[in-house]
């Protein structure tokens, strides 16, 4: 299955290989989460780099990339580099390197301190956006920069996820792709799903004020916004439209660790 032409979802994680680029590309790992949710009362498995390294270590059995791009939020914290952090984006960086590939970061709103780190291992990060062949990476906490006039948007920050309920009010929740237009440039805009597993993120619908990023609060028709959902043992289903879900879509419930997760994800940088 292709999202659009010539770009495609990992098997079932969240990143897509893009093929004329031959370049992996994926969102929002917030390594270092565990450390910061146990200062908030919340402990949890240490798995988010584990599961970063296991879906790069199939998306490489399945393509042959030369680049690895990271479209922001590669570490958590917002105002400081932790011993966790440095610990595991050094781990990633390593693994990353051994594999002989350039690597790009999009830097985005979490990725404070970054560069201390990527420097050791010629990996670069870049302020804003990065474009190649049309195509420009965005974190998504800001709008698109005037001028910049690309083919296709690929965009984090967001996190999405769909959330379905059925008539006895069963509730069943997936990560998911979001692609539809970019209004402004008439450009395709792919959202994706956050790589961090406890980053479950904004449960998608055609409401904008529930949206975190002014991409998709004020750029797009959401109605006309179509997620592709990770189906675990499925693959990657392709749904209808937003609008066409309204009465199946679960509102959004944040409360305990989810909440705090998500509270965490609105300080700008």
């Amino acid at each position: 299955m292709e999202l659009v032409p010539g770009i495609e979802p990992v098997a079932e994680h969240p990143a897509v290989y893009i093929r004329s680029l031959r370049a992996l590309v994926f969102a929002d790992l917030h390594l270092g989460f565990e450390e910061e949710a146990a200062k908030h009362g919340y402990f949890l498995p240490r798995v988010q780099l584990k599961r970063a390294l296991k879906m790069l270590e199939e998306a490489f059995s399945l393509y042959d990339p030369d680049r690895v791009i990271i479209v922001g939020d590669v570490k958590h914290t917002f105002e400081r580099l932790t011993r966790l952090e440095r610990e595991e984006v050094a781990k990633l960086f390593e693994y990353l390197k051994q594999k002989g590939v350039e690597v790009k970061i999009v830097k985005g709103n979490h990725d404070s301190y970054l560069v201390v780190v990527a420097k050791d291992y010629d990996v670069e990060v870049v302020k804003g956006h990065l474009e190649i062949d049309g195509i420009v990476f965005i974190h998504g906490h800001k709008q698109l920069p005037e001028g910049v006039k690309p083919r296709i948007i690929i965009m984090g920050h967001e996190h999405p996820s769909i959330s379905l309920k059925d008539k006895v009010g069963y509730v069943a929740k997936a990560p998911c792709f979001l692609v539809g237009r970019h209004e402004p440039t008439g450009a395709t805009l792919i959202v994706l799903p956050a790589t961090g597993v406890y980053q479950t993120g904004t449960t998608v619908s055609t409401m904008p004020e529930t949206y975190l990023s002014p991409i998709l609060r004020k750029e797009v028709d959401l109605h006309k916004m179509k997620p592709f959902v990770i189906a675990e043992g499925l693959g990657v289903l392709e749904f209808p439209e937003l609008g066409e879900l309204e009465e199946i879509l679960a509102p959004e419930e944040a409360g305990g660790l989810l909440g705090w997760a998500g509270s965490q994800r609105s300080h700008l940088g």
